[in-house]
């Protein structure tokens, strides 16, 4: 405490010495480095190992980018279709026409999560134009596929409707045999 410097202080100007600060200025080479590789080792290892500690203490905040809203389902429609507006206010939709050139066919197999196999008409059955685009996303990792029958109101007969329906289920399964697949009636 202050007592036991003070008390330090008179017994040093008893016995004439100073203090450590005086006898650093009295006697410069008895203070000084002794050594060039010892002085070395003290400031790279033991200051380095002290600003390592010190720095490891920080933390920089780290900012979430995820957005809000998830980014937009990219929906493809395969066929002669008219795509009118989807807007809903929970999901976003971006949907791409696909027509029947192949270097589009290729692009969108790559980029789509659904496609959608639009107007099969049911009384002629599946176009060329729907296996080469199955053949290709299955080539560029197979998106989810839905297919969609039309026309299924000129069969007269509810039995030849279901015959035709599950021929093409079969000949669709056929080709490829993991597609999700779903008929829906238009």
């Amino acid at each position: 405490g202050p007592k036991a410097e003070k008390k330090k202080k008179r017994h040093l100007q008893d016995l004439q010495l100073g203090d450590e600060e005086d006898a650093r200025k009295r006697n410069l080479k008895a203070f000084a480095v002794q050594s060039a590789v010892g002085m070395f080792t003290f400031f790279f290892f033991l200051m380095n190992r002290t600003q390592d500690l010190k720095t490891k203490k920080h933390h920089i905040p780290v900012v979430d980018q995820t957005p809000l809203e998830p980014p937009p389902i990219v929906i493809v429609m395969m066929g002669k279709i008219f795509i009118f507006s989807l807007i809903g206010k929970k999901h976003r939709l971006t949907i791409i026409e696909c027509g029947c050139d192949i270097n589009m066919m290729i692009y969108l197999a790559k980029v789509a999560d659904l496609v959608i196999l639009m107007l099969i008409d049911a009384s002629f059955g599946f176009e060329m134009e729907t296996f080469e685009f199955l053949n290709i996303g299955q080539v560029h990792g197979f998106p989810k596929i839905m297919r969609v029958l039309t026309h299924l109101y000129s069969f007269k007969h509810n039995r030849q409707l279901k015959k035709t329906k599950k021929q093409l289920k079969h000949r669709f399964w056929t080709e490829k045999s993991t597609i999700w697949a779903v008929i829906l009636q238009l």
